[in-house]
């Protein structure tokens, strides 16, 4: 199994027709080409990004109706996806340098070989860690940890996944993140982060060697320039984005 035969579904909204401007011209480009929309579901509230804009997203998408929260929204989706893994992913969390797909793919037999339910591509502060896979950079998320459970980018194991947002139906997206660290602890679920050599970025992760992607590019709607100024403004100017009409924190 290969990340390029895993189904990727990105979570996005008709506010962010912007950030899906970086996302679509990123990815494929630091992935591995246009084959990536081969197997990528966008999860969308409408079928235009937004009516002014008349924004059309590349590839399949499935739709939610705003008044779904978050977790039924995403558990519709995968209750539609016939495969045993996903990747998970938002519009706001783009690649800005080239992923190591080898590296990737190293990593995802602990989940083939049930070590582990999923691998984040990156990894927080708040958790205590024990190494793995030296072979594939990827350490295990200890069970006394704080923060376990994240909706940053990750590989699925599909069912852990359905099983964390069972216990989860009524909460929003900031709720389920918060509420999850007890459910993952309760249910066993076995988390792992990609690793590497990474420097601490802002105040609750790291960057990702493997995966150097914004984590993530919006804070309550706004740039997360403080964090990411000169990733970012390199990519306002490539897709021509005025940063001023969001604004940024």
């Amino acid at each position: 199994m290969k990340i390029q035969n895993i189904p990727w579904i990105t979570h996005t909204h008709t506010d962010c027709y912007d950030v899906c401007k970086i996302y679509e011209g990123e990815m494929p480009y630091l992935l591995w080409g246009n084959n990536f929309w081969d197997n990528h579901f966008y999860l969308v509230n409408s079928e235009q990004m937004s009516a002014k804009f008349k924004y059309k997203l590349t590839g399949k998408c499935f739709y939610y109706d705003d008044e779904i929260n978050y977790p039924r929204r995403i558990l519709n989706i995968l209750t539609n996806i016939d495969s045993e893994y996903i990747v998970l992913d938002h519009e706001d969390m783009f690649l800005y340098q080239k992923a190591n797909i080898d590296q990737i793919n190293k990593s995802i037999e602990l989940i083939l070989n049930k070590e582990l339910d999923s691998i984040r591509f990156i990894k927080n502060t708040n958790a205590k860690y024990t190494l793995i896979s030296k072979n594939c950079s990827v350490e295990k998320i200890n069970s006394n940890s704080e923060w376990i459970f994240s909706i940053q980018p990750s590989i699925w194991r599909k069912e852990a996944l359905i099983e964390i947002l069972k216990k989860n139906l009524n909460v929003n997206i900031w709720e389920l993140e918060y509420k999850s660290q007890k459910v993952v602890k309760e249910l066993g679920i076995k988390i792992g982060v990609l690793s590497g050599k990474s420097k601490k970025r802002g105040i609750h992760h790291f960057d990702s060697e493997h995966y150097p992607y914004v984590a993530t590019a919006l804070f309550k709607g706004k740039w997360t320039i403080s964090e990411y100024e000169n990733e970012l403004k390199l990519l306002f100017n490539k897709y021509q984005i005025d940063p001023l009409v969001r604004g940024g924190i």
